[in-house]
């Protein structure tokens, strides 16, 4: 008999006799501690994890007790999206298991199986997020396990939520860990054509196999040799996501979570005929400051054929607007693919930065709970610095990313990594800019803000770009639509409702609402404006109105008012009235989703004429005035929420209406566009920019530990590994002249004591 085979029958024969004295001290009744080593020791003889004693009393356990109280603290502490796994342990050896945030394909079934040896139990958390959404996030509570009973299920777990294994974590639910909604360093890369061509093809930066350290490949290389996967730079700094061009994502899924937890900021990519690789900054933020791209979040990118995907919060559609308690609602409007997806609620969350940050902080969204820039983009509200009537604001990607075509290969690059572009139009109907130096001014400020949901939606829209145009796509069936597909005409009820009352008012009711609303309007500014014109009057004429002269002017312009809106009244219940029946609700129908009509013909065009004139009239009754027509918008809104209660995802449900203080005639949203700039020249293809403003120091109000503090938010350096220091992202200076930087003056190679995360 070999010794290896005297070995393992030694060792057969020892697990024997631990099983015997199992046994023995069962059957005397002598359990507790003396059973529990012996087994602990079996296992580890047999290199089999060691399950402890599951006759365990759940209910009875710390875990059980403190599950409520642990997960109203995490939730405190990682507001809005956070997507992780948790864990927590306990005196008696229960634990708690939090998955926060599953992706749409994982199944509870799942864990049924995963945690089947232990006594446990599955409890389902949900979150409110905006007026109506909500996050439903997974508990489990263990009754009796070690902690490496725990690292096994984080990383079985981690298999089934990220669909990989690869470097499975959890953060301690204990601790006081919270996530930072500003980096605490500029995250605002302007790296061009030029930098790319000079670091990768003519420095040619070597890249490694973190499985096989001892081959290095040029970019040139990896192209010949098709490969795959995911490869860090030789030099610390950068990471290169390979991928098939032309094919389906599906084959390569293992790979999206490394690239995501190992990078941290995608900075741009380049192709051949058959390969696209990723470039992206090797992660330099901890997971709590620049969390993980998501693995559904890229494989709904890769699923979505559509050219372009839009978001907008339309505060100006017919049935939005001011509710009698001085509050604003509108629906919120995704484009179907993006309907109930952390993508799409993190485009309504930008959104609703881009209109409260230009307004300097006065928009106050009610439901939102966001942590202050700590200063704001212009020296006073935008709407009351322009002193226009309207304003529309929005994100673009005009521009987001620039390619240049040559000969062998094309290389991409992003025109900022801190920010989407900022554009301020004066109406919807109107697309003119109220000027390029605000925008220019504006688009500074976000990318410079540090705010890492900003960084977050660049590195989206710079993925959905290079899949689009290299034809990476995702048949798949993980990502489920779930767009609610009562939601566009929702509102032609009530909308039918108001133009019925419009079209049925007779004289002696419009004379006598017009009566009532030229009283509230003189009232409310009409008085003031009066009063203010009769004072400059008496002064630059030096005289004195008397009393009576006063009032008749006041019943004058009362009057005035009363008359105008007895004329518009009028207008519009002469317009309905004279409509066929098919026309009728065809206008009801585009009033109350404007964005399912697309106007290519007369009768489309005259149709929106139409519906003008109509929201013209609503504009001046002000919406809050309604009642007085026996039609109330809270009960709209309402009406529309509760009617949207069950749609969303298996664990999120985007917010349908956004509720907001203080709102002026705004709409705002994001037109989010597959198309790239491509330029014929890797130098001067874009204009100088025009300067940055300083970068913000994030406000500690109204929570503290979520923003980083004043004294490491303007460094020029990253502070976040120990041992390394990193450059703040270089400026633009010469990234459009025509000398390229050298790769580490822009991303430094330091020393990390682990390659990427």
């Amino acid at each position: 008999m070999t010794i290896k085979k005297k070995t393992k029958h030694i060792l057969y024969w020892g697990c024997g006799i631990l099983l015997l004295a199992i046994a023995i001290f069962s059957l005397t009744g002598r359990h507790s501690k003396v059973v529990e080593t012996i087994k602990q020791q079996s296992a580890s003889l047999l290199h089999k994890e060691y399950i402890p004693n599951q006759h365990i009393d759940l209910k009875s356990t710390i875990a059980f007790q403190k599950q409520d109280s642990v997960y109203t603290v995490f939730r405190k502490n990682f507001r809005m999206h956070y997507q992780t796994i948790g864990t927590a342990s306990f005196s008696d050896s229960s634990r708690l298991i939090l998955i926060a945030e599953p992706a749409p394909f994982f199944e509870i079934d799942s864990l049924e199986s995963i945690c089947k040896p232990y006594t446990h139990e599955t409890i389902n958390h949900t979150f409110k997020i905006g007026y109506d959404g909500r996050i439903t996030d997974l508990m489990i509570i263990l009754g009796n396990a070690t902690s490496e009973n725990v690292d096994s299920l984080v990383k079985r777990i981690s298999k089934k939520l990220y669909l990989s294994d690869y470097k499975p974590n959890a953060i301690n639910l204990l601790s006081k860990q919270k996530r930072a909604y500003y980096a605490s360093a500029d995250l605002d890369y302007q790296i061009s054509l030029s930098d790319f061509d000079s670091w990768f093809f003519n420095e040619e930066e070597l890249f490694i196999d973190n499985k096989d350290t001892s081959k290095s490949l040029t970019v040139d290389q990896l192209f010949q040799k098709k490969k795959r996967g995911v490869f860090f730079s030789k030099a610390p700094g950068l990471i290169a996501w390979c991928l098939q061009r032309n094919g389906d994502i599906s084959n390569q899924i293992k790979d999206i979570r490394q690239f995501a937890l190992d990078g941290d900021l995608i900075l741009g990519a380049l192709r051949d005929s058959t390969t696209l690789i990723v470039i992206a900054r090797e992660r330099e933020m901890p997971l709590e400051m620049l969390p993980p791209l998501r693995v559904e979040s890229i494989l709904l990118i890769a699923s979505i054929s559509a050219k372009e995907l839009s978001q907008s919060l339309d505060i100006n559609d017919c049935m939005a607007g001011k509710m009698p308690n001085g509050q604003d609602w509108c629906p919120t409007y995704l484009s179907k693919e993006l309907e109930n997806t952390e993508l799409g609620h993190l485009l309504t969350i930008t959104d609703i930065l881009l209109k409260d940050w230009s307004e300097s902080g006065t928009i106050a969204e009610a439901f939102y709970r966001y942590p202050s820039p700590g200063h704001y983009p212009f020296d006073k509200p935008l709407f009351k610095k322009l002193g226009i009537s309207q304003l529309v604001y929005n994100w673009n990607t005009a521009n987001t990313m620039y390619a240049i075509d040559q000969p062998a290969h094309t290389i991409y690059t992003l025109n900022r990594t801190g920010a989407l572009p900022v554009s301020y139009f004066n109406s919807q109907e109107r697309s003119e800019s109220v000027g390029s130096v605000y925008e220019r001014q504006a688009s500074n400020y976000f990318a410079h803000c540090c705010n890492t949901d900003l960084a977050r939606v660049v590195q989206y829209t710079a993925l959905y770009q290079l899949f689009m145009d290299n034809g990476i796509h995702y048949k798949g069936k993980l990502i489920p639509s779930t767009f609610p597909q009562n939601k566009p005409y929702l509102l032609a009820k009530p909308c039918r409702e108001l133009l019925d009352k419009l079209k049925s008012l007779s004289d002696v009711q419009i004379d006598k609402i017009c009566d009532t609303l030229a009283q509230i309007h003189f009232k409310a500014y009409g008085e003031k404006e009066v009063r203010e014109q009769l004072r400059q009057n008496e002064k630059n004429y030096n005289f004195t109105y008397s009393e009576d002269h006063q009032k008749e002017i006041y019943r004058s312009v009362n009057q005035q008012q009363k008359q105008y809106m007895v004329n518009e009244f009028s207008s519009v219940r002469t317009l309905l009235n004279g409509l066929s029946l098919e026309k009728y609700d065809k206008l009801i129908r585009y009033l109350s989703y404007p964005r399912g009509t697309l106007i290519n013909n007369q009768e489309r065009y005259n149709r929106m004429l139409q519906a003008q004139k109509v929201n013209q009239l609503l504009r001046a009754i002000g919406k809050n005035n309604l009642p007085l027509l026996g039609y109330n918008l809270s009960k709209v809104r309402d009406y529309y929420v509760a009617n949207l209660s069950n749609s969303g995802s298996r664990y999120l449900k985007t917010p349908s209406v956004i509720i907001t203080y203080n709102d002026m005639l705004t709409t705002g949203g994001h037109n989010i566009s597959s198309k790239i700039s491509r330029v014929s020249s890797t130098t001067n293809y874009k204009s100088q920019s025009s300067g940055s403003t300083s970068k913000p120091t994030p406000s500690t109000s109204p929570t503290p530990a979520s923003s980083p503090p004043p004294s490491t938010a303007n460094k020029g350096t990253n502070a976040v590994k120990s041992g390394s220091t990193t450059k703040a992202p270089a400026t633009n200076s010469n990234a459009t002249s025509g000398s390229s930087r050298s790769r580490t003056s822009v991303i430094p190679s330091t020393t990390r004591t682990t390659r990427g995360f």
